[in-house]
């Protein structure tokens, strides 16, 4: 069972659980975004029942004040049955109504949202182009997810499918995804970083990783700055088509823009402003996302939980 951290002595209104593949957090907060308390752990991926239990758990723990609950969680899901329709990194929770579960347990109301849309929800409710008509985060991770808020609405399907760019086809050929060579999430996602090596000199680094890249990039190795830059074209593409379809305001960028910086996102722009209209180039911001987004998705989720009441037992 993980630790408790309290930030402030402010009680908390709302409780946040954001699930990952590896760690799971649960936070208490305001519903201006502020972090009061704060809950981390292992996931127990394969037992559903047992995540389930310390979640809840923890809720009571940070935010026992809390009046409503949001969850943050990878899909794919239907958001409107609140339900993770594969978890292939969640194997435990596969099939499971977690927006009901949750609200079950806790008599509270639960809104539930998928982890790229609620990070995009966060920056929208606090980050620094709050308000914008027309936000997206990529997600830049483990995969290359894309949440959407578009006009104050986290833009789902009718039967509560997510808007999804990794399969979408990148180049003729690559890593493979999806069974399908090319796609972005074979490029963009700091995992691709390692795939586009391997890919490139597979007798030499036959199951490279992000980290072992970035440690050749700066020991000058020509294949290894070949796939940073393959990387920061595939994101600044994607930005491109996002923007120029969308007409999106604003664009932000998870993991790696946190863990390469400005250099990493300075270079997407440039990809970016090549590959777009001028018009939409100029109006659209390419940015990193803020530093506690991960923790704030889950509170901007909680936020929509009156709303998601509707959706209940659907």
């Amino acid at each position: 069972m993980g630790e408790i951290e309290f930030l402030s002595d402010r009680k908390p209104t709302i409780a946040g659980i954001n699930i990952g593949g590896t760690n799971t957090t649960v936070v208490g907060g305001l519903e201006d975004g502020t972090i009061v308390s704060r809950w981390t752990s292992r996931t127990p991926v394969d037992d559903g029942e047992l995540l389930i239990a310390q979640v809840v758990d923890a809720a009571r723990q940070v935010a026992p004040t809390a009046r409503k609950i949001g969850i943050a969680v990878g899909g794919p899901l239907n958001v409107r049955r609140g339900q993770i329709t594969e978890a292939v990194h969640l194997p435990g929770l596969h099939g499971m109504r977690l927006r009901d579960r949750i609200a079950d347990a806790t008599g509270l109301a639960v809104g539930l949202h998928h982890d790229a849309a609620a990070c995009a929800l966060a920056e929208w409710r606090w980050g620094a182009n709050a308000g914008v008509d027309g936000i997206a985060y990529l997600t830049c991770g483990t995969g290359f997810g894309c949440g959407l808020v578009l006009s104050g609405k986290v833009r789902y399907a009718l039967d509560g499918r997510s808007p999804e760019i990794g399969h979408v086809r990148f180049r003729e050929e690559g890593p493979a995804i999806f069974g399908k060579p090319g796609c972005y999430e074979g490029y963009a996602s700091a995992n691709a970083l390692g795939l586009l090596l391997s890919y490139r000199r597979p007798k030499e680094f036959p199951i490279a990783t992000p980290v072992q890249v970035i440690d050749e990039v700066r020991r000058n190795n020509p294949d290894a700055k070949w796939a940073l830059t393959e990387n920061e074209r595939a994101v600044g593409t994607a930005c491109a088509m996002l923007a120029d379809l969308l007409a999106l305001d604003c664009i932000v960028l998870g993991t790696l823009a946190t863990y390469l910086g400005d250099p990493w996102v300075s270079r997407v722009r440039d990809y970016f402003r090549d590959e777009t209209l001028d018009v939409n180039a100029d109006a659209c911001v390419i940015r990193a996302a803020m530093s506690d987004v991960q923790d704030k998705s889950a509170l901007a989720a909680a936020c929509d939980a009156d709303e998601q009441k509707a959706w209940r037992k659907k």
